[in-house]
């Protein structure tokens, strides 16, 4: 069920790449100059044997070691979809259900049209011990707009920059050329642009604005108050899904399904945003 994603291949022909395309300059480059293409060719180097290593471990059935190569290749700077979802099968082969779902959740905003982490992603979930059913923000989009949940953010403003771009080409051609068709097709490029520029601006606040989280913790106490001497209300475990609607200090305001409202802890509880990462230490959690 649970399956690596390899990408050795490309960033070994990625450093390839760097080697045959920044060949090495001769003694009159200046020392800053020389000083900063080695560093990031070691850079691209050190990327290319973490990743490499990290797969063997893998492979070896060592997640731990593996875990801790992933994390960072993410710290490098050098994540991607790929990374996340094969960290995610780390933490899921440690019995870190929660860290798991957290990746794949990053892993998502990469690659939303994979099926592999799909399929992962639903596999652990079943796995939780809280049953909760997740309120869909605006869910017609995800069928009848299916670009909205199909796309990734990046994906959908380069659509909307292409869109946009081809509306203004489309108007400057019927400036010179006035044929009815031009007039139908400059209509439709028009709320097409209209569109999708709203599908964008859907997804960044939903992003910016919805945090989602993941409890991290074998089980954790949602409160009336942000206080340990507050009333507890009910538990959530391992690999919970919830809303964070407010933070004051070292809590969460969350939110569970449609009415359980409630404060926790926020060391136990992962954001599923990218700029969130790293997760709390795997110490602190159990």
């Amino acid at each position: 069920m649970i399956k690596i994603k390899s990408c050795t291949i490309i960033i070994v022909l990625y450093v390839v790449f760097f080697l045959t395309t920044h060949p090495v300059q001769g003694h009159n480059q200046s020392d800053g100059a020389t000083f900063s293409q080695n560093n990031a060719l070691k850079k691209e180097v050190d990327v290319a044997t973490l990743f490499m290593e990290a797969h063997k471990y893998y492979q070896e059935e060592k997640y731990r070691e593996a875990a801790t190569h992933y994390e960072k290749l993410i710290q490098s700077e050098a994540e991607n979809g790929e990374i996340y979802y094969n960290l995610g099968n780390c933490y899921f082969k440690m019995g870190l259900l929660g860290k798991a779902i957290l990746s794949y959740r990053l892993s998502e905003l990469y690659l939303p049209r994979d099926e592999e982490l799909k399929a992962n992603l639903i596999y652990a979930r079943q796995l939780t011990k809280d049953r909760i059913e997740a309120k869909q923000f605006l869910p017609f989009l995800k069928s009848f707009c299916f670009w909205y949940s199909q796309l990734n953010l990046k994906e959908l403003l380069l659509v909307f920059l292409i869109a946009h771009a081809l509306f203004w080409t489309v108007a400057i051609i019927r400036i010179f050329r006035r044929r009815e068709h031009y007039k139908l097709i400059l209509l439709i490029n028009l709320v097409l642009v209209v569109v999708l520029g709203c599908s964008f601006s859907l997804k960044l606040y939903n992003y910016t604005y919805t945090i989602d989280g993941v409890v991290l913790a074998k089980e954790i106490t949602v409160r009336s108050g942000n206080g340990l001497t507050n009333t507890p209300l009910f538990q959530l475990h391992d690999g919970a899904e919830l809303k964070i609607i407010e933070q004051n200090s070292d809590w969460y305001k969350i939110e569970v399904g449609e009415d359980k409202r409630g404060w926790v802890e926020s060391k136990w509880v992962g954001k599923c945003q990218l700029e969130s990462w790293p997760p709390p230490a795997h110490k602190e959690l159990f």
